[in-house]
């Protein structure tokens, strides 16, 4: 089964995407190597003139890379990634019900 090209817009800061990335340098390079530097250019765009990095932005997902990153932050010690992990469905969950209103 081939998954949609479809987006998701997510909001984070720049400890969360730290966070996010870490979890993903610990998956085979070869799945997640372009996620990683499509996510370093959205964060060099969204903080690179932001002096309060607890703001959080938007960046985007394919809804395959948005498994990926779930699945990766899964892999990590529960008190380090539950908030994140939280924040994350909850933000999905809105993006799938807006999406289903249309």
């Amino acid at each position: 089964m081939e998954m949609t090209e479809r987006t998701v817009s997510i909001e984070l800061n720049l400890a969360e995407g730290n966070l996010l990335l870490n979890a993903l340098a610990e998956c085979p390079f070869k799945t997640v190597f372009e996620l990683i530097g499509k996510l370093n250019r959205q964060a060099h765009l969204n903080f690179g003139e932001v002096s309060d990095q607890s703001v959080r932005r938007p960046f985007d997902f394919t809804e395959q890379e948005m498994s990926i990153s779930i699945k990766a932050l899964e892999k990590l010690p529960y008190e380090l990634v539950h908030h994140l992990l939280a924040r994350l469905n909850a933000q999905l969950a809105a993006h799938n019900s807006a999406e289903s209103d249309r």
